[in-house]
């Protein structure tokens, strides 16, 4: 819990004051993976919206979310089929009892919680979802996109004015190593985190705190093997609107020469 944990902390300092508000705040977390996150964020209150892209997570939160009845219903074990950097053999055998909350306990109330499957680029850049938010969390996510600057532009656009943009994770950029193994090139801009803070800048964010954190990623505690990475954390404010600025018309290229003879 130490990523959502110290997100959780920024959102109730951000929202300290929301009782006094006639809603409780509005928190899209695209990215969201298994929804854990997503009912953290319930929990406090907050209406909250998850946005996952893989199948694979959309099945296995709602069968989490929707289906499951008590607390360690089930047992898995993550680590049976890896074979690298354990200690004992127990270590690699040892079973991991699901769920280990029930995430109906957790929401604060009816409606707090919902999920919304699609790419985050194709579903928030829609005109009826600007300025829908109070704020966006993005936990090991921005790496994620072809073009990053894309991203911050539906993050400011999902924003109200005002909003808060609350982000921890890495740049570890999904797609820069596309071309070694798909056959069909994919987009992939790729730019330093001090490129990123002052595009957003440009955008309209006001920086209002940011730390480096090292946080442990799929960590196996067990394992001789551990991901840390040493990950950004930030808090921004939307200060003002930003509308991309229209795309230059690319000039037709010049007709071929040809040479004339007098």
């Amino acid at each position: 819990m130490l990523s959502y944990g110290r997100i959780l902390d920024e959102l109730k300092t951000t929202f300290k004051d929301w009782s006094n508000t006639h809603r409780p705040p509005r928190v899209l977390i695209p990215g969201a993976g298994l929804a854990r996150l997503c009912v953290e964020v319930a929990a406090l209150g907050y209406e909250a919206q998850g946005n996952e892209f893989s199948y694979f997570m959309l099945l296995a939160s709602s069968f989490i979310l929707n289906h499951t009845s008590e607390r360690h219903q089930f047992t898995v074990h993550p680590w049976m089929h890896t074979n690298c950097n354990h200690l004992t053999d127990a270590d690699q055998l040892r079973a991991v009892p699901v769920p280990d909350v029930l995430p109906g306990e957790l929401v604060a109330g009816p409606g707090l919680l919902s999920m919304c499957a699609g790419d985050f680029v194709e579903v928030y850049s829609a005109p009826d979802m600007r300025g829908l938010f109070d704020c966006v969390v993005t936990c090991f996510f921005i790496d994620t996109a072809h073009n990053v600057l894309r991203y911050l532009e539906v993050i400011s656009h999902t924003l109200t004015l005002g909003g808060t943009w609350i982000n921890l994770g890495p740049l570890l950029y999904h797609w820069a190593d596309a071309h070694t193994y798909l056959t069909t090139p994919e987009l992939s801009v790729e730019l330093s985190l001090e490129d990123i803070k002052e595009a957003a800048g440009a955008m309209g964010f006001r920086l209002v705190r940011e730390e480096s954190l090292d946080v442990p990623y799929m960590a196996d505690y067990r394992s001789m093997y551990k991901t840390v990475y040493q990950a950004a954390f930030w808090r921004m404010v939307k200060e003002r609107e930003w509308e991309p600025q229209a795309q230059i018309a690319t000039p037709p290229p010049p007709p071929p020469y040809r040479r004339t003879h007098a």
